[in-house]
This record gives C-alpha cells, structure tokens and sequence, in this order.
C-alpha cells in the first residue's frame, strides 16, 4: 500500500476492487482494494466504510 492510499483509507476514503463490486439489492458493495475493509458505494466514485 502506498502512502497516498494509507492516507486515503486512514480518513474512510476507499478505492474497490472493481472485479469483485456486487449489488445487494439495495446499494453497491465490496472490499478497499488497498486495506481489504468491506466498503459501500455513497455515490458515484464515493465509497466509505461499511457500518454493517
């Protein structure tokens, strides 16, 4: 992980790793491609931590 993506994840600012991204049913989910957290997407090219 670089410093830049430490930083990122450090203030819930996640990137997923796309491949894996799933729709629930209600929103778009799936795993930080940098610290592995489970994410949710907010908006589009928002995704933050999941509270779940």
């Amino acid at each position: 992980m670089s410093f830049i993506s430490f930083v990122h994840c450090t203030f819930d600012r996640h990137q997923p790793v796309r491949r894996e991204v799933t729709w629930d049913g209600r929103r778009y989910v799936g795993h930080c491609r940098h610290c592995g957290a489970p994410i949710v997407r907010i908006g589009q090219g928002k995704w933050r931590r999941r509270k779940d």
